[in-house]
């Protein structure tokens, strides 16, 4: 018997996580193949987190419709109950890029100024909307055909037009979290460009600007350590990656400023310099 969710014909999963599950469904009215994001019940219910957990959902759900940008990914429809929802979105073929993050599969550093550059276009965008990402890392950006990259989960956005649902929501992920969110400021534009300063350094190197054992011991390293430079290059491409890394993941929040278009050909065909296999 074929599984229906709402008015999708569900065909296969394609990944499941602690709090849900996500299928390749087809809509039979266009009779196009989407991504179906449903949430466990369950989690609904959880007597410690459901409630974030459920304004999580609504929050990426009241999208639907809303963000039209080549390289956020589609929210086309969503549905959310008492005791679970879904939510359909555009469907990324890619993989995300956390697949990027080791030294043996690190992406040239072209592509990486590209990613910036894109990235840099959609959390502009969506801000002129009202919305702040505030959970920039690789798992969340998807690789589309052509090497388009699409930012994805916008379940821990804050949305200008209501204050309420985003309040209590979770914010972030430690690693990518900028200076003034450590300190319980309210996060801006610039903390999505911090963030994917954090992103963009770690596709060029490999590793982290700041690690720690603990939560506190990293909250530490954000707010007073000296990040490392990502390297050296002899060419130019790279050089404007590391002073544009420099720019992006400054301190200062008004200070950062956004990724820029390559504007020569020295950033073809150069591959990013990779770690010592020894």
């Amino acid at each position: 018997m074929e599984l229906h969710i709402g008015k999708y014909e569900v065909q296969k999963v394609l990944g499941k996580g602690a709090t849900g599950t996500v299928y390749l469904a087809r809509d039979p009215f266009s009779g196009k193949e989407i991504a179906l994001k449903t949430i466990d019940p369950a989690v609904f219910k959880d007597p410690e987190n459901g409630e974030v957990f459920r304004l999580q959902f609504l929050n990426e759900a009241s999208l639907a419709g809303n963000l039209h940008h080549p390289h956020i990914v589609a929210i086309l429809d969503a549905a959310v109950q008492e005791e679970g929802g879904y939510i359909a979105m555009e469907l990324v073929t890619g993989g995300d890029l956390s697949r990027h993050v080791r030294a043996d599969t690190l992406l040239p550093v072209a592509e990486v100024l590209q990613i910036g550059f894109k990235c840099c276009g959609a959390l502009d965008y969506a801000f002129q909307e009202g919305i702040i990402h505030r959970d920039i890392k690789p798992a969340n950006l998807m690789m589309a055909k052509g090497a388009r990259v699409k930012i994805a989960d916008f379940g821990a956005a804050r949305l200008n037009r209501t204050t309420t649902t985003t309040q209590a929501v979770a914010m972030g992920s430690p690693f990518y979290m900028p200076p003034e969110v450590v300190e319980g400021k309210e996060p801006t534009y610039h903390s999505d460009l911090y963030s994917l300063g954090v992103v963009l350094y770690e596709l060029l190197t490999a590793r982290r600007p700041f690690t720690a054992d603990g939560l506190d011991a990293l909250a530490g390293k954000i707010l007073h350590e000296a990040r490392d430079s990502p390297g050296s290059s002899t060419t130019s491409c790279f050089a404007r990656c590391a002073n544009s890394l420099a720019s992006a993941t400054t301190t200062t929040a008004t200070s950062r400023r956004s990724w820029r278009r390559p504007q020569s050909s020295s950033c073809r065909r150069r591959r990013s310099p990779r770690a010592s296999s020894t």
